[in-house]
């Protein structure tokens, strides 16, 4: 754990080995975890980018245009929202906006259901 790793920091990661229909490859992922986790585990909670806008998640869709670090326009997708090990972490890319991490938090609470509890 020798990263300093921060929540609303966007890293590039290494998905593979992936199974099925999960999103894979290298690619800028957005750190959602609190701080505690980052620092207090060998784990983070991430929600990846993706260059293409999944029909079927369109409602769910946060749009992040070309931030500064990645190659094109991306979007999260949080129905996509998975825990790594740190060692999955390449390198650091940047940092999300606060109003952008608010509507992250928004639609995390929304596709995982914490707006009933």
């Amino acid at each position: 754990m020798a990263k300093l790793i921060t929540r609303g920091e966007f890293w590039v990661v290494n998905l593979e080995p992936a199974f099925g229909r999960e999103i894979h490859k290298k690619r800028p992922a957005l750190i959602i975890s609190d701080n505690s986790v980052n620092q207090g585990t060998y784990h983070v909670i991430v929600i990846p980018s993706s260059s293409i806008v999944p029909v079927s998640y369109t409602s769910e869709i946060i749009d992040l245009g070309k931030p500064r670090g990645f190659d094109e326009h991306s979007v999260l997708v949080p129905v996509l929202i998975r825990s790594i090990d740190q060692d999955r972490l390449i390198k650091k890319i940047g940092q999300i906006s606060k109003s952008k991490l608010q509507e992250v938090e928004e639609a995390v609470k929304l596709v995982l259901g914490l707006e009933q509890l």
